[in-house]
């Protein structure tokens, strides 16, 4: 009967010990295998892409807490194939109605820039593709206007390539009451006074009403935030302020331009502030701001006249109605370049300005030198003021103390710049590429076809 019962026992401690320890731990074996294979990451890549509408590579995946995986080794690249993203790690956390990323270090290049936004413009306008809300934070976040940077990713941080300061970076993207709204926030330095804000842009999208006055969503694809005579759907709300310089090539990336649509030259930068409503594809608000380290050489490239130096201008006011510009303010300054004798006598021509007492040189150049130019514009539906800084007495750019040019005594019609861009021997405002995309911008109030004025008096 001993041996019996001992022989009972250790059959039942067996079965136990298999059936508590022995297959539980070949489960959970077998479960981290499974999390650990090649199947299981590529699942994940192919439901990230479904999401993101990019192609993604992931090297691993490591599970750090429930909920919360670390994916290693990443690559997104564009819909060219080109490679616009590299990251060591990336935190991805799912919650019921939330997904937060975070991620250590980004250098953002332009080709990594016009992704982002484009997805935040697919997160705007496709609710059904975004259910959840998502928020995103960078550590050591920098602009990279470098295209070439590309080529070695955020990893390496790209020594010996233009890259701005680095600073905090929070996007949230959130959904609430029928809107969907995107707020980017670049945190500023440490030592920074209070009184000035971070970097900071909003995008909110509402719903217009149908004709039951119920509220309806219709989805609009691919379309930027300039693209505003497209008929858009929803009302869109921007508000911004960029404190810190933002590097010209990944302003048009972000806004949706084309790479180099604004020749301004590879060190140009813009900061200001922006409030706009577009409704109905028709946009309506206010913006100020400075465009800095402007080339003028690139700005002229493809213009009738030659022009170099590095100038600023500052915008004090700009407004829009519909699409189109009403009042703009601004201050220009260039401290030394170059201009040819042909732009200087369009200002004339077209402008009204008057020659000053170093307008043309002794050896009749066609392209002069000048030491500073300083001059104040004003646009409206009245016309262009254009004026000297205070302190010039009148001038408009000088050359070894004499003034080459000086300010007009009366309002120039605002089709004046059309003059001012057009090729010599003109006789009607020419359908250039250049004149149109400048005058569809403004509201003209002309009753016919603009004459270009031979003589002074005829202003």
């Amino acid at each position: 009967m001993f041996i019996e019962r001992s022989a009972a026992r250790i059959r039942l401690v067996r079965t136990l010990f298999v059936l508590l320890a022995v297959l539980p731990c070949a489960g959970l074996c077998g479960w981290a295998a499974v999390r650990h294979s090649k199947g299981h990451r590529e699942a994940i890549e192919r439901r990230f892409e479904q999401v993101i509408g990019l192609p993604l590579t992931i090297g691993g995946v490591e599970y750090v807490r429930p909920n919360v995986m670390r994916l290693r080794d990443c690559r997104l690249s564009a819909a060219s194939g080109a490679v616009v993203l590299t990251s060591p790690a990336i935190e991805v956390e799912s919650l019921a109605s939330e997904l937060r990323i975070t991620l250590g270090r980004l250098d953002c290049t332009p080709e990594l820039a016009r992704a982002l936004a484009g997805l935040a413009r697919d997160w705007l306008r496709q609710p059904a593709r975004f259910p959840v809300d998502c928020v995103v934070d960078v550590d050591d976040f920098s602009w990279r206007p470098r295209q070439a940077a590309a080529a070695e990713g955020t990893q390496a941080g790209g020594r010996g390539q233009t890259r701005t300061a680095a600073r905090s970076l929070h996007v949230e993207c959130v959904a609430a009451n029928g809107s969907r709204a995107v707020r980017v926030r670049r945190d500023g330095e440490p030592d920074r006074s209070p009184s000035q804000s971070p970097d900071e842009v909003r995008v909110v999208a509402g719903k217009l009403p149908d004709a039951s006055g119920e509220e309806v969503t219709q989805q609009t694809d691919g379309i930027s935030p300039l693209e505003l005579d497209q008929g858009l759907p929803e009302v869109l709300e921007v508000t911004g302020t960029i404190a810190e310089p933002l590097p010209i090539a990944i302003f048009e990336a972000l806004v949706g331009l084309d790479a180099g649509a604004l020749p301004l030259g590879e060190e140009a930068s813009v900061s200001g502030t922006i409030g706009a409503v577009v409704d109905a594809g028709l946009a309506h608000g206010s913006a100020r701001g400075r465009l800095e380290r402007i080339d003028l050489a690139a700005a002229s490239l493809h213009l009738p006249h030659r022009v170099s130096g590095e100038a600023l201008l500052a915008i004090d006011k700009l407004e829009w109605s519909r699409g189109r510009i009403t009042v703009c303010e601004c201050q220009c300054s260039v401290s030394r370049g170059r201009v040819g004798q042909r732009l200087l006598d369009a200002c004339v021509s077209a402008l009204g300005c008057r020659p000053g007492p170093a307008y043309r040189s002794l050896a009749r150049e066609e392209v002069r030198g000048f030491d500073d130019v300083s001059a104040l514009l004003r646009l409206d539906s009245s016309g262009i003021v254009l004026q000297a800084a205070p302190e010039r007495a009148g001038s408009l750019a000088r050359t070894q103390g004499l003034s080459i040019l000086d300010e007009p005594q009366v309002v120039a019609p605002l089709d004046r710049l059309a003059w001012l861009l057009a090729p010599p021997g003109a006789v009607a405002v020419p359908a250039s590429r250049a004149t149109a995309w400048l005058l569809g911008f403004f509201t003209l109030d002309v009753p016919g076809q603009a004459v270009r004025p031979l003589r002074r008096s005829e202003f």
